[in-house]
């Protein structure tokens, strides 16, 4: 009898207000890339000048659609190449026969007036594109009151303690009954901030608040390193200074890195200047839900771990009868990323291989699926067919290596992979059949 899966009650991670009804979902990790109503340029200097371009002309709608560059289909964000662009543009309004063009816009559209413009194009939720990463804007909310920020755990299993999805809620009294997606929130430090739209403009990340900052270092050889430079131990293997005036960072920072690299110490460093972001993560250290709160321009804003990583995340928008706006949800724990995790576990776990194929440069020809024996086994055996009878009964003949060493090397194995245990494969040309 295969039991059911046990839904966990929700985890209330905050609230958010927002004075304008707008809602942006971004990673705060790349809150430094957001230029709000400024400029809209590259914080990093090496990156070359960028230019926004509109489509103009009786079908430029149309050709904007077609071309499919943009999330927006009326204009072209962020290019370095803009008279590429708008040659490449021209050559497909001609062959679509579309009185359509691209042209260079004098000024460049600031980053909050894309997340009113993709709310506006969107209908109501659109994708935000910030010097070539994406945000998430949903409109039309509530001014007048603060929403709920809900985490929704994954039922019991092999995924439980992560997110299923993290909710908005607007109006926990009304059922939905259809939805919109869209794809979707760019994350690359594991987190995700939401905030309303004038609140995130006050977000500084790298600039500190108070002129402080603290750096610290964790590791193997940090308690021995700490002793000789006089560091301070904050508890739990954490070592460094804390509430230094900027000016004064390097003169720990360099001698430090200096010795980590000439000794190649196991040591790890953390810079934290003393800013939004730091404030944030720093609740989140502390915070069993790795959840935090910040206020911003008078406004909550609330930050927390996705519990998955890094990736692009969809955002869905769920009305009722009336289409009316009930929650905005991030779409976490969904089947294909699922898949994609579990995936990634197997291929960090181990395989038996002959060492003709790791030794010899032989293929591998024989692919067998058995009962892993540990958390850490693929369940994987693989061998080149050439072993005989006498080698296959030495032991040290064979070796465990990560799954993954082995996909790297021949491409062929991704295909069976996920086979069951007690499958048996053989290489025929380029591909692996089952026996």
């Amino acid at each position: 009898m295969v039991k059911s899966a046990v839904t966990l009650a929700p985890v209330l991670l905050g609230e958010v207000d927002l004075p304008e009804g707008v809602l942006v979902i971004l990673d705060p990790g790349l809150a430094r890339f957001w230029r709000h109503d400024a400029e809209p340029a590259s914080p990093r200097k090496k990156d070359p000048a960028q230019y926004d371009l509109r489509l103009t002309g009786a079908d430029a709608a149309a050709a904007g659609r077609a071309y499919d560059r943009e999330f927006d289909a009326r204009f072209l964000f962020d290019r370095t190449d803009p008279e590429d662009a708008m040659a490449h543009f021209a050559l497909l309004a001609r062959e679509k026969g579309l009185d359509a063009r691209a042209e260079v816009m004098p000024t460049r559209i600031p980053h909050a007036e894309r997340a009113r413009l993709a709310v506006e194009h969107g209908g109501g939720l659109g994708v935000v594109k910030y010097n070539g990463l994406w945000a998430v804007a949903a409109g039309g909310l509530p001014r007048e009151r603060s929403l709920r920020v809900w985490g929704i755990p994954m039922p019991r299993g092999a995924f439980e303690g992560r997110w299923q999805s993290i909710d908005i809620v607007v109006d926990d009294t009304a059922e939905p009954v259809r939805s919109e997606e869209v794809a979707g929130v760019m994350v690359d430090h594991g987190q995700l901030l939401f905030a309303g739209l004038g609140p995130l403009g006050h977000f500084r990340m790298w600039e500190p608040l108070d002129g402080l900052a603290d750096y610290v270092f964790r590791g193997e050889d940090a308690p021995a390193l700490a002793r000789e430079l006089g560091a301070s131990d904050f508890g739990n293997g954490l070592f460094g200074w804390k509430d230094l005036p900027m000016e004064r960072v390097g003169e720990k920072a360099t001698p430090l890195q200096a010795r980590i690299e000439a000794e190649s110490l196991a040591v790890g460093v953390d810079y934290r200047p003393h800013c939004n972001l730091e404030r944030l993560n720093a609740q989140l250290r502390e915070s069993p839900e790795d959840t935090g709160t910040l206020v911003l321009d008078g406004a909550r804003v609330v930050g927390c771990g996705n519990r998955w990583g890094d990736g692009i995340f969809n955002v869905s928008r769920h009305l009722d009868a009336r289409g009316h706006t009930v929650r905005i949800r991030v779409e976490l724990g969904t089947e294909q990323r699922q898949k994609m995790m579990r995936r990634l576990q197997l291929l960090q776990r181990g395989a038996i291989v002959s060492r003709t194929i790791l030794d010899d440069g032989e293929p591998i020809r024989f692919a067998e699926r058995m009962k892993p024996h540990a958390s850490e086994d693929s369940g994987w055996a693989f061998s080149s067919g050439v072993e005989d009878e006498a080698y296959m009964d030495e032991p040290s003949n064979f070796t465990v290596v990560p799954l993954r060493v082995l996909v790297a090397r021949f491409k062929a194995l991704e295909a069976i992979l996920d086979a069951p245990v007690g499958a048996l494969f053989r290489l025929e040309g380029e591909r692996f059949v089952q026996e």
